[in-house]
């Protein structure tokens, strides 16, 4: 008996340490924030670790470039940003997790999206939307074939 009871007793204290350790990552991880600006400052984000945008700022001057510049330079600053919340995620983590710190970052970055560098491909535009010829109705959904006529005198529309 004495065996099992120490064995009890040992994964008491396991579980013990182990909730310890989410209440310290709770409270370190609850005020991380990544946040970074362009390099002429008209663009400044600030993220969450997992990448979520809390805050998007755009100086007066960040409406004199053109769309897709304004687009490319938020973008860049997203990634940016992502990265200094990672970075803070890591070093303020690691200490905490010690030898399991591999483990939660494989399960941290399986959990958030990932946030890939731009590629020429990004600067070009989805192509557009066929245009409708002038005149022409918009499509609708196809019309039932039955002439069944709900009679909802009864019962109720909701089905």
């Amino acid at each position: 008996m004495s065996g099992t009871s120490e064995r009890i007793q040992a994964m008491m204290r396991r579980f013990e340490e182990q909730a310890q350790k989410v209440s310290e990552l709770q409270s370190a991880m609850q005020g991380l924030q990544g946040t970074a600006s362009s390099p002429d400052r008209s663009v400044t984000v600030t993220v969450a670790p997992s990448g979520a945008v809390l805050d998007l700022r755009l100086a007066p001057n960040a409406v004199r470039q053109s769309a897709s510049d304004l687009q490319q330079q938020i973008m860049a600053t997203i990634r940016e940003a992502t990265a200094n919340a990672a970075e803070q995620l890591n070093n303020t983590v690691a200490p905490i997790l010690g030898d399991q710190f591999d483990q939660f970052q494989q399960a941290f970055n399986a959990q958030g999206p990932v946030i890939k560098p731009a590629t020429d491909d990004d600067a070009t535009p989805p192509p557009a939307a066929p245009a409708r010829p002038t005149g022409a109705a918009p499509s609708r959904p196809p019309q039932r074939d039955d002439d069944f006529d709900d009679d909802f005198e009864t019962d109720s529309f909701l089905r």
